[in-house]
């Protein structure tokens, strides 16, 4: 379970709200969706929720564990935050940018490291591309390549930042099955999205943002949605 305890984060030199009060609980072998428009705060939670954020207010935990207080190479095996632009290394290899992980923060073999890239790509279906680079790859395969790279930690928790943003419908379909398999697998998924045509794909657990905030209880969730579908 990752838990986050009335979460607040003011920035800039006039100290604007980004997130204000935002609590939430999110278990293990679930899909959770945080949906809203953009600045809604979507992108900014996940982010506090990987400790890429920071100076928020408020607390959040996986299980008992105050995450501020792991060091990142073992907070790195709780929580893994996958970026919208992907954040794959251009000079790198499609294996050396999944086994680079690996070695930088579990301090594996070099030999190692890269079997058990090439084992999380293939799981992916990507093992074929290995030795590519990521300007040769499309969106759809960037995206299964930089889920390959988050999995060589085995986290127990995947956060994902607008999944679909450079994906055509049927990549968007493909990610879906493999986010369900790895739910499925006992995985937390967790996914920040505006994409409402993928809602309904991947939907078990959402919370609706605005300007900051949950803006839904539960039982307004699906009139929010409809709404905001609608524009």
């Amino acid at each position: 379970m990752l838990t986050a305890n009335s979460i607040s984060l003011k920035k800039g030199p006039n100290k604007i709200d980004i997130l204000s009060d935002v609590t939430v609980e999110i278990p293990r072998g679930s899909i959770t969706l945080f949906f809203g428009s953009s600045g809604a705060g979507k992108s900014t939670l996940l982010r506090c929720l990987a400790q890429l954020e920071t100076t928020y207010e408020g607390d959040i935990y996986y299980e008992q564990i105050l995450l501020k207080k792991v060091p990142p190479t073992k907070r790195a095996h709780l929580v893994s935050f996958i970026s919208q632009s992907y954040a794959l290394f251009p000079h790198l290899t499609v294996l050396d940018n999944c086994a680079q992980v690996l070695q930088v923060t579990a301090q594996e073999k070099p030999a190692i490291a890269k079997q058990k890239a090439l084992d999380n790509l293939a799981s992916l279906g990507m093992d074929g591309y290995a030795q590519s680079y990521p300007h040769q790859l499309s969106g759809g395969q960037k995206q299964r390549v930089a889920i390959a790279r988050a999995l060589t930690l085995n986290p127990a928790m995947l956060l994902l930042d607008e999944p679909t943003s450079a994906l055509d419908p049927e990549n968007t379909r493909i990610l879906s099955k493999i986010l369900c398999k790895l739910r499925d697998q006992g995985k937390g998924i967790v996914i920040a999205t505006q994409d409402m045509s993928f809602v309904p794909q991947v939907m078990e657990r959402a919370y609706f943002m605005k300007s900051g905030s949950i803006a839904s209880t539960e039982s307004r969730l699906a009139q929010d949605m409809q709404a905001y579908a609608s524009g």
